[in-house]
């Protein structure tokens, strides 16, 4: 008998280092399956051109402002930079893609003051992108926009804003690409809040001072007239008046 519990005392702290082992063993695996699970971003651009035909507005930054006025290229992109009253309230400043070519059944007349609703050009490609050749126009000058994406940051994660991308998921991204896809990200998130500041303040501002010049030229304009002309014109006024329909 005392033989039989020598020997269980001797084993004991060999069976208890084996167990430990073994739960340990366990852990690691259970941990290597968890992250093997989780999905890694991987992205390399396969150049579909998918993004570049059906993009719709592009926002524009300050950071892609100053970009081009240090390559001495702004004039070239003024003829497609727009004020975009979004649905939400917001303002953005963007790339606004071209209307598609008229039908030539389409009888309608245009109007010169007027232009397409930038909601029906959502899936309309970038202006600057040369689909015959499949080829960006502005690659060197392409906006933060352009640079991150399919890859957007909201300020606290990470998303993937074209899940159906191509380029989602093709191996040969190495750390030092992820790293800076993501510090670009984080650029496009920080600058396009600043725009969206300073944006509707500089509208505003703008807007008030063509509509004070647009009185002053009126008032002088009204000072330069004659006594018979300013009578013409009131009398002009007095008859639009008497034949408005009442309302």
């Amino acid at each position: 008998m005392s033989e039989e519990k020598d020997n269980n005392n001797n084993n004991s702290p060999n069976e208890e280092e084996q167990k430990k082992e073994e739960v340990t063993t366990e852990k690691t695996e259970e941990q290597a399956e968890t992250e093997t699970s989780k999905a890694k971003f991987t992205f390399k651009c396969t150049r579909c051109d998918k993004c570049c035909l059906a993009r719709g507005p592009i926002p524009i930054t300050l950071w892609d402002l100053e970009l081009w006025a240090r390559n001495g290229v702004v004039a070239n992109f003024m003829p497609y930079l727009e004020i975009y009253n979004k649905p939400d309230g917001g303002i953005d400043l963007i790339l606004k893609p071209l209307a598609p070519p008229k039908k030539e059944d389409d009888s309608t007349p245009s109007d010169p003051f007027g232009g397409t609703p930038i909601e029906d050009l959502l899936d309309e490609k970038c202006p600057l992108y040369n689909k015959e050749q499949k080829k960006c126009l502005i690659y060197e000058n392409r906006p933060l926009s352009c640079r991150t994406y399919p890859l957007e940051y909201d300020g606290k994660n990470f998303s993937v804003v074209d899940v159906d991308c191509p380029g989602i998921g093709e191996p040969g991204m190495i750390k030092e690409e992820l790293i800076e896809m993501r510090e670009t990200a984080k650029k496009m998130f920080y600058e396009l809040t600043r725009m969206r500041i300073a944006l509707p303040v500089l509208t505003q501002m703008i807007s008030r001072n063509v509509m004070m010049d647009l009185m002053r030229q009126n008032m002088e304009a009204m000072n330069k007239m004659s006594d018979e002309d300013k009578t013409k014109l009131d009398d002009i006024f007095k008859k639009n008046q008497e034949e408005a329909p009442p309302e």
